[in-house]
């Protein structure tokens, strides 16, 4: 009884914590220049809002976690000095982190380092596990277990940043996989952990009343990247305490939907092209604003999703069956892509790249495949753009161009679309010449064209001169496909006048 009435006063005194520190916080950050503005792009928030809530979020919690500890006496079979040894200086490290990328906004390079030392400071402190557990089956790490510990601390720590998109998910979601982990430590007994788990759930719970829409305090970079720190750092401790076996099919329902999220936007950008750490519009929250959804009925739909699948992870637990939280998450994952909600985009990319990397593989054997390779989809949006793609595919080949890739990416209009294509042709005795034309409107880059071609000499400067000819009537034809709402038709142009030089 001790401990239960300890885990309900760190989630009371978090709770209170953080709604007196919250506003005073929020005042100094905005003294501060802590702001978040909207630009027009990404950021659609009708006023400036300030960025102290994960600072208010950390104090409450570590206030409600110790006051627990220190008024249970550590009446539990664990420890918490291991624990909070590792935590505590990783959770400083992401702290200092974020309250510098608040105020000075660091660049994705620089906040992956900051993560990996406050990652490495907490797998030096211990949480590691010498097996992964799946199905019952026992997977030895060996020299691989601090990498893979690593790994699943960066990877909790970028999703439930890349998740923390519209006012509250981010908050939100934190406290049902708080919640759903400080119930499974508590069931294991080491209430260290459980105090800590249910004071973060509290100090996220509380700060919700300063973070549901229209939101008056953001988390910032400093609330979020700690909620992944936390329940990464939970989650491999309590698989320590199972015969060091990391049992995977538990945290990987617990965290399915930050995973999901996360995942999906590294497929897009590393399957099209761009930077893992450029910003995109494709998230789960964006898709169901894009249905019609208000903010908060985006944030209780995802909430939701996460509840199912944290309970799918609890029944594993406490049944020690993985069945219950694969079937479960998988059932999640699948009704989101079969309704065409999300995922389904991402995971069309993966089966076209998959098909185009095995004819590649093909095309260097003894086979020769007559097709060429190619693949395009619409990532996001209704605008035209495989209309436009078609022409420049079809007409391609009569000015000697071997390669092509166009990739579009406007936020602001939630319009993405990438495509790629490559003639079948014999290696060639000379260098191809490449080139990659940006594309913008009003000042903005809103996406690229990037060309392969295969002629040499004058022939090569003649496809020059008409692939210039032909750049400012692509750019009215995406102004006009930019500037419609819906649907167009095909273009007015043939797709064989595509290069001409008559189109000055």
């Amino acid at each position: 009884m001790t401990n239960i009435f300890g885990a309900a006063l760190a989630t009371a005194t978090a709770a209170v914590v953080v709604l007196i520190l919250t506003p005073w916080l929020a005042r100094l950050a905005q003294r501060l220049g802590a702001i978040d503005r909207p630009d027009g792009n990404r950021k659609h928030q009708s006023h400036p809002v300030p960025r102290g809530g994960g600072i208010a979020v950390a104090i409450a919690a570590l206030a409600g976690a110790l006051l627990a500890i220190n008024s249970t006496g550590f009446s539990s079979t664990s420890s918490p000095q291991p624990f909070i040894g590792g935590l505590l200086p990783a959770a400083t490290i992401l702290l200092l982190l974020g309250i510098i990328d608040d105020f000075w906004t660091l660049t994705g390079i620089y906040k992956l380092v900051g993560q990996m030392l406050a990652v490495s400071v907490l797998v030096a402190g211990g949480h590691q596990c010498e097996f992964v557990s799946l199905f019952g089956y026992h997977v030895p790490l060996g020299e691989f277990r601090i990498p893979f510990a690593m790994f699943f601390a960066l990877g909790a720590i970028n999703a439930f940043n890349l998740v923390d998109g519209v006012d509250g998910l981010a908050a939100s979601i934190g406290t049902i996989v708080s919640a759903t982990l400080g119930i499974i430590a508590a069931a294991q007994e080491h209430w260290p952990l459980a105090f800590v788990c249910f004071s973060l759930a509290g100090a996220l719970a509380g700060f919700l009343r300063y973070n549901l829409a229209p939101a008056r305090v953001y988390l910032g970079d400093t609330g979020s990247m700690l909620i992944g720190l936390v329940v990464a750092a939970v989650a491999i401790e309590s698989s320590i305490k199972q015969q060091a076996a990391f049992a995977l099919a538990v945290p990987l329902a617990t965290f399915a939907i930050p995973i999901l999220d996360a995942g999906a936007a590294l497929v897009r950008r590393i399957t099209t092209g761009q930077s893992v750490f450029q910003g995109d519009r494709g998230h789960l929250h964006h898709a169901l604003l894009l249905r019609g959804c208000s903010v908060n009925q985006t944030v209780a739909v995802i909430s939701t999703l996460t509840l199912v699948t944290c309970l799918g992870a609890l029944a594993s637990f406490f049944t020690s069956h993985d069945f219950f939280a694969f079937a479960i998450t998988s059932g999640v994952i699948f009704l989101l892509a079969w309704r065409r909600v999300f995922g389904h985009a991402e995971a069309a990319l993966v089966a076209k790249r998959s098909i185009s990397l095995g004819r590649k593989l093909l095309s260097r054997g003894s086979l020769r495949l007559q097709r060429p390779l190619e693949n395009s989809i619409q990532l996001q949006g209704s605008r035209a753009w495989q209309t436009l793609w078609d022409s420049l595919r079809e007409a391609a080949p009569n000015y000697h161009i071997a390669g092509l890739t166009l990739q579009v990416s406007i936020p602001y209009l939630h319009e993405s679309f990438f495509a790629e294509w490559k003639a079948n042709h014999p290696k060639a005795n000379h260098e191809p010449w490449r080139l990659s034309f940006p594309i913008s409107l009003d000042d903005r880059p809103i996406g690229k064209l990037s060309l392969v071609g295969n002629a040499t000499g004058r022939e090569a400067v003649a496809d020059l001169e008409h692939l210039c000819a032909y750049l400012e009537f692509l750019h009215e034809e995406i102004a006009q496909l930019v500037a419609s709402p819906v649907l167009i038709g095909a273009p007015s142009w043939q797709s064989n006048e595509l290069l001409s030089p008559s189109l000055n």
